[in-house]
C-alpha cells in the first residue's frame, strides 16, 4: 500500500482541526536545533503561556494517546504554534483540509496554560530514546510545570479505566482518587521513554493509560482519558463530541491502522541512523 493512501485517511481522524494558518514555516519561524539535530522545533509562534502544562499525545495502543490529544486540540480551538521534525520519523505527511502539514505538531491555549504536542505518526522503538530525551529537553526549555503522557493500555477487560504512574512518588497522591494506580507493569516506547527521561531529570509528570481490550482503536478509551485528565487538572473539555461520533471514528481508526500495517519494513528503514537495524 502506497503511503499516499494513508494519508487519504488522516483527514477524518478527528474532523477539521484548526491549525490556525496555511503556511507551515513562515519567514519568521523561530527553529529550535536540539542536540545532534535529532528533533528540530520549528515555530511559527512564540509561546504565550508561561509554566504551562504540557500534554503529548502519540499513536500506540488503542491509538489513545492520538485520539485524545487532536480531540483536546479541536474542542478547544487551540492556537498553532507550530511543529517538530526529525530524520527519524517516517516518511509521512498529513493532509488537513487538502493543505499538507507536518504530522507533529504542537498547541496552546493561553486561557487554560496548555500546552499539547499531538502526533499523526509513531516512533520507531529504536528511535524512542532519543526522540524521548529531545522531546523532555524542549519541554525544560520552555519552563513546563508538569507533563502528561496520554496512551493506552491492553487488558483483559473492557471497564475503559484510567490506570496511572507518575514520574516522582509525592506526585502518586494528586492522581490516587483518580485513576487506577498503575501498581506494576511497563510503559512501552515513546511514552515510555519520555517517562524514563521525566524521572532521571526530575521534571514532574503523570502517564494517563487510557485501558482497552485489543490493539484497535478505542476513541472510547481515549475519552475515559480525557476525562480523568480534567479530574486531576479541571481543564473543562467536554467529550459530548466526541462520544457521538465513536462509533464512526473507531471504523475510520481502524482503516487507518490497518493501511499503517501495510507500510513496509523498507519504508521505514529509510528514515533509521545506519546505527539502527533493520525491523520488523
Amino acid at each position: 500500500m502506497m503511503l499516499i493512501n494513508i494519508l487519504h485517511q488522516t483527514v477524518p481522524l478527528i474532523s477539521r482541526i484548526d491549525l490556525g494558518s496555511d503556511e507551515l514555516i513562515s519567514d519568521k519561524s523561530q527553529y529550535i536545533h536540539m542536540d545532534k539535530e535529532i528533533v528540530q522545533v520549528i515555530l511559527e509562534k512564540e509561546l504565550s503561556v508561561k509554566n504551562p502544562l504540557l500534554i503529548e499525545g502519540f499513536p500506540g495502543i488503542g491509538l489513545v494517546g492520538n485520539i485524545a490529544s487532536q480531540y483536546i486540540v479541536n474542542e478547544l480551538k487551540m492556537t498553532y504554534l507550530g511543529a517538530m521534525s526529525s530524520r527519524y520519523f517516517p516518511p509521512l505527511a498529513v493532509l488537513l483540509g487538502g493543505v499538507v502539514n507536518m504530522p507533529v505538531r504542537i498547541y496552546e491555549d493561553a486561557g487554560k496554560g496548555i500546552v499539547v504536542l499531538t502526533a499523526d505518526i509513531p516512533v520507531h522503538p529504536l528511535a524512542s530514546y532519543e526522540i524521548g530525551r529531545e522531546i523532555v529537553s524542549w519541554a525544560e526549555s520552555i519552563n513546563v510545570r508538569e507533563m502528561v503522557c496520554l496512551a493506552g493500555i491492553t487488558v483483559m477487560d473492557d471497564q475503559h479505566r484510567v490506570f496511572g504512574a507518575v514520574s516522582k512518588s509525592d506526585l502518586l497522591d494528586k492522581i490516587r482518587d483518580k485513576v487506577e494506580i498503575f501498581d506494576m507493569g511497563t510503559i512501552t516506547g515513546i511514552t515510555g521513554s519520555i517517562m524514563n527521561e521525566c524521572r532521571m531529570k526530575n521534571l514532574s509528570a503523570v502517564c494517563l493509560l487510557g485501558e482497552t481490550a485489543s490493539p484497535e482503536p478505542d476513541p472510547r478509551a481515549a475519552i475515559a482519558a480525557i476525562e480523568t485528565l480534567n479530574k486531576i487538572y479541571d481543564l473543562g473539555v467536554s467529550t459530548a463530541k466526541l462520544t457521538e461520533q465513536a462509533d464512526e471514528i473507531e471504523v475510520q481508526m481502524a482503516q487507518l491502522a490497518q493501511q499503517m500495517k501495510a507500510v513496509t519494513p523498507e519504508e521505514q528503514q529509510s528514515q533509521m541512523p545506519k546505527e539502527f537495524p533493520m525491523y520488523g
